[in-house]
C-alpha cells in the first residue's frame, strides 16, 4: 500500500496529469513541451544503429545476460568514460541498468540504510525525493539560490547532519538548464568535507550526469574529479532521441574508496531488487551508439530565441548553459497550476514548478516540432507580463 508520505510526493505530477489528458483532445493543435519527447522522431544515426545491430545474428544474441550487464559492453563504456571523464574507469565500475532511473533507484539503495538523510538542492528532477523516500530515506531539500539557481552552499552545509549519507543532484541541472563550473563542484567538495570531519558522517554524491550530451564542448565538469565518494547516473535515452528504449548505467568513481565493495552490490541490487538489465538488444547497441555525435545548433537557435523573445515580453527566464528546457518565472498574479491551466486552455502544454518540489515557475522543453515551438510563441506572449 502506498504510504501517505509517497501519496503527498505523487500528487502534483498526477495533477498535472490531469491537465494533459484534458488537452490531449486539441489533437495537432496542442504544442506539447511539457516532457522531452522529440517531435521530430529518434536521430536517424540511431535509428540505424539499431536496424543494424538486429539484423546482425550472433549466438544467444537476445538471451538472457548476467547481473550487472555483458563485460564486454561494460567495458566499453568505461573506456569511454576514462576518456571523457579522464579517471581510470575499469569494466567493473560500470553496471549497466534499464534507463536512469533504474540507476538511480541502485544508487540511493548503495548510499545509506532506512532512516539516512539524503540532501537535494532544489528545484530538482521531479522523483529524487519519492525514490528516497520510497526506499526509507528521509528527502532533505535545499533550495537553489534565487534567480541564477546556483548551488547555495551555505545553505547545503546548514542541512547535513550526522546522520546525511548522500547529496543528489542533477549536472547539468534539469529543471532550471544550469551546468555548474568547477568553482562550484569545487566548493561543494569542500563544503562535503568540512561536514564530514565535523560530524563524523559519509557521504555519497549522486551525480545524475543524464544531461551532460547537451552541454557545449569542453564545458561540462563532472563533480566526480572532486569528490571520490561520487557514484554517476547516465541514460543513453536523452542524447539519441530515444528515452523509451530504457538504456542507461551507474557507474562507481575509480576513486571511490570502496570501489570494490560497492560495484558489487550494485550488482546484487540489479537481482534483489528485480531491475535486472536494459535488454540485449539495446546492449549489443551501445558501442555504436557512443560512436555517435550530433550537431546541437538547432537546440542552440531555439535557446537562444526562447530566451531573447520571452525576456523581451517581460518574462523573467532562468539563464540557461545546457540540457533541452528553460526554467521561466509564472506571471503575477497567476498561481502555478492557474497559469498551467491557462495555457493548456489555449494549446500549451509546460510543466509547473510544484512538480519539481519548487513554486512561482514553469519548465519547457525545446523538443517540441519547429511549429509547436513557434505557436508555444504565440500562447505565451498572449499571457505575458
Amino acid at each position: 500500500m502506498i504510504s501517505p508520505e509517497l501519496q503527498v510526493l505523487l500528487e502534483p505530477l498526477e495533477r498535472f496529469e490531469t491537465i494533459r489528458r484534458k488537452a490531449a483532445r486539441l489533437g495537432d493543435r496542442l504544442a506539447d513541451l511539457s516532457y522531452a519527447n522529440p517531435y521530430g522522431g529518434i536521430q536517424q544515426r540511431a535509428r540505424t544503429v539499431l536496424m543494424e545491430t538486429l539484423r546482425e545474428e550472433r549466438l544467444l544474441d537476445l538471451q538472457y545476460s548476467p547481473f550487472g550487464g555483458k563485460t564486454q559492453i561494460r567495458r566499453t563504456v568505461a573506456d569511454n568514460l576514462r576518456e571523457s571523464h579522464e579517471l581510470p574507469f575499469a569494466f567493473n565500475d560500470v553496471v549497466l541498468t534499464p534507463g536512469a532511473m533504474a540507476g538511480l533507484q541502485l544508487a540511493l539503495r548503495v548510499a545509506g540504510r532506512p532512516g539516512d538523510e539524503v540532501i537535494i538542492p532544489v528545484p530538482c528532477w521531479l522523483d529524487y525525493p519519492l525514490y528516497a523516500r520510497s526506499l526509507g530515506l528521509v528527502p532533505v531539500t535545499v533550495p537553489l539560490t534565487p534567480g541564477r539557481f546556483d548551488i547555495d552552499l551555505t545553505a547545503v552545509a546548514g542541512k547535513i547532519s550526522e546522520r546525511t549519507c548522500a547529496l543528489v543532484f542533477s549536472q547539468p541541472a534539469n529543471p532550471t538548464g544550469r551546468s555548474y563550473g568547477p568553482m562550484a563542484m569545487r566548493g561543494l567538495a569542500e563544503v562535503m568535507d568540512q561536514a564530514e570531519q565535523r560530524l563524523g558522517c559519509q557521504m555519497t554524491l549522486v551525480a545524475d550526469e543524464t544531461h551532460r550530451d547537451f552541454v557545449a564542448d569542453g564545458e561540462f565538469w563532472s563533480p566526480c574529479a572532486w569528490w571520490h565518494r561520487t557514484v554517476l547516473v547516465y541514460s543513453f535515452g536523452k542524447y539519441h532521441f530515444m528515452q523509451g528504449q530504457r538504456l542507461g548505467y551507474v557507474a562507481v568513481s575509480p576513486h571511490h574508496p570502496f570501489r570494490k565493495d560497492l560495484a558489487e552490490e550494485l550488482v546484487s541490487w540489479t537481482r534483489i531488487t528485480g531491475l535486472a538489465t536494459p535488454t540485449s538488444l539495446m546492449q549489443r547497441a551501445v558501442p555504436r551508439l557512443l560512436s555517435l555525435r550530433y550537431s546541437q545548433e538547432w537546440l542552440v537557435k531555439w535557446r537562444r530565441r526562447f530566451v531573447d523573445e520571452l525576456s523581451a515580453r517581460g518574462y523573467d527566464v532562468v539563464p540557461p548553459d545546457a540540457t533541452m528546457f528553460l526554467y521561466v518565472r509564472t506571471p503575477s498574479p497567476y498561481d502555478d497550476f492557474e497559469f498551467v491551466q491557462k495555457l493548456a486552455t489555449a494549446g500549451l502544454l509546460v510543466l509547473p514548478a510544484p512538480v519539481f518540489h519548487h513554486r512561482g515557475y514553469f519548465r519547457l522543453s525545446l523538443t517540441g516540432s519547429e511549429p509547436m515551438l513557434e505557436r508555444a510563441l504565440s500562447i505565451l506572449g498572449r499571457f505575458a507580463p
